[in-house]
């Protein structure tokens, strides 16, 4: 599974004291149970966050990174802890998250325009130094960094693998009609905010939880030739951000 660059240093978001009971689930104020496909570098952390704020920590679920671990702790969840955790995350493809039943949550996921997205994980590479790849990239050019990033094709279209399970624009699309309640773009993430406020019934407060202090370079300090790299290398979620941003906020089941 293509993850993308970035490695994310929170540790899951678990319970340190048994599960509510019924009766305090009941009482929480969300009117409905959330699925978000955290594709990384897309201010997931803080649409998560604010989330979270709503949902309470002892009913807010959230796995860091994709490894076999995290995949073998959410499929050996009972039946009983997926009903009480109203807000589930994480770096899963789609399709894994649906190989368990997940009753009727709504199912969000954003995007970002590709080249600016592997900008981003660039920059969070150089300014943590607690980061997997930062005694190996940390002080690349950009330049060097885009080399490393063609080369690693497994990573390629990382945005459409995680809504669907493999790098192709049209099974992402119809994944996104079928099963993804709510599909936004960052370029324009208060349409998304705003639609999932109301389907939930409570106002959601975005933060900048996780945001690289480095803030260059971005899209307009590059020459053509390394964007043109870039966009080589995620043709098919060009193509999927292009159709988020046409529609401004998808909505499957339409």
């Amino acid at each position: 599974m293509a993850r993308g660059f970035e490695s994310n240093h929170v540790r899951p978001t678990m319970p340190s004291t048994p599960i509510p009971s019924e009766s305090t689930r009941d009482s929480l104020t969300p009117r409905a149970d959330v699925l978000f496909v955290h594709i990384p570098k897309t201010a997931g952390i803080s649409l998560y966050s604010a989330m979270a704020k709503s949902f309470g920590p002892q009913h807010s679920l959230r796995y860091p990174r994709s490894t076999e671990e995290f995949k073998q702790q959410f499929l050996r969840l009972s039946d009983e802890e997926l009903h009480r955790y109203r807000l589930m995350s994480g770096h899963f493809n789609l399709p894994f998250w649906l190989r368990r039943d997940l009753g009727g949550r709504v199912i969000v996921a954003l995007i970002r325009e590709p080249v600016e997205r592997a900008l981003s994980t660039y920059r969070y590479i150089r300014s943590w130094t607690g980061h997997p790849r930062h005694a190996l990239l940390g002080k690349a050019s950009i330049a060097d960094y885009v080399d490393y990033y063609v080369a690693e094709t497994s990573r390629h279209n990382g945005q459409c693998m995680l809504l669907c399970g493999s790098g192709d624009f049209q099974a992402a699309k119809e994944m996104a009609q079928k099963q993804i309640d709510l599909l936004g773009s960052v370029e324009q993430i208060a349409r998304l905010t705003n639609a999932l406020s109301d389907r939930l019934g409570v106002p959601l407060v975005l933060g900048r939880e996780n945001r690289s202090v480095v803030e260059h370079p971005k899209r307009n300090d590059l020459d053509a030739a390394l964007i043109a790299k870039l966009q080589s290398c995620n043709v098919e979620d060009c193509k999927l951000w292009s159709y988020v941003i046409e529609s401004g906020l998808v909505r499957g089941h339409d």
